[in-house]
C-alpha cells in the first residue's frame, strides 16, 4: 500500500513540475555555492524540515539550521578547486547524481568523490539528502570515462 501511495505522489509531482529541470537547477546552484564556500546558499537549497545524511555512518542532520551548521564545518577548507557533477538519474521527485571535487584542506590537497540521493519538495527545494562518499589524499583528476563533459554540464572550477 505504501509503495502505491509513494508511486502516486511521485507521478503527481512529475506532472506538476519538470523534475529534470528542477534537479539540474538545484545541482547548478549547489555547485556554485560549494565553489564559493557559501554555506548559507547551500542551506537555502533545503526545506526547513529537511533531512541531511552526510555519510552512511553518521547521524542524520534535521532542519535547515542544522544543515547550515554542518555545512559551515564541512566547508572549512583552504580552497575548493573544482566541483563536478555527473548527469543525474531522475525519477519523479527523486534523483541520484555522482560528484567529484578537488580542494585544499588545512595543509594538503584532497579529492572527494561520491554520490548523493536526493528527494525534492514540490517547491524545488531538497527535503532529503543521502551522501555516499570517499576522501583521498591528493588532487586526483576524474577518470577520463567519468561522465564526459558536455556543453552546459554542471562543471565549475576556481582554476585560473
Amino acid at each position: 500500500m505504501e509503495n502505491d501511495i509513494s508511486a502516486s505522489l511521485t507521478e503527481e509531482w512529475s506532472k506538476m513540475v519538470n523534475p529534470r529541470l528542477i534537479v539540474n537547477r538545484w545541482i547548478r546552484s549547489y555547485t556554485k555555492a560549494w565553489l564559493k564556500k557559501d554555506a548559507k546558499a547551500i542551506a537555502a537549497l533545503f526545506t526547513e524540515d529537511a533531512i541531511y545524511n552526510s555519510h552512511p555512518f553518521r547521524p542524520a542532520t534535521h532542519s535547515r539550521k542544522s544543515i547550515l551548521d554542518y555545512t559551515l564545518g564541512a566547508l572549512d577548507v583552504g580552497q575548493v578547486y573544482e566541483v563536478r557533477f555527473g548527469k543525474p538519474v531522475v525519477e519523479g521527485s527523486r534523483a541520484a547524481v555522482e560528484y567529484w571535487t578537488t580542494m585544499k584542506e588545512k595543509v594538503e590537497d584532497v579529492t572527494l568523490a561520491g554520490c548523493v540521493m536526493l528527494r525534492f519538495a514540490k517547491n524545488g527545494l531538497c527535503k532529503e539528502l543521502h551522501d555516499y562518499w570517499v576522501l583521498q589524499t591528493g588532487k586526483i583528476q576524474a577518470p577520463l570515462n567519468w561522465r564526459p563533459l558536455k556543453k552546459g554540464s554542471p562543471l565549475l572550477s576556481n582554476r585560473p
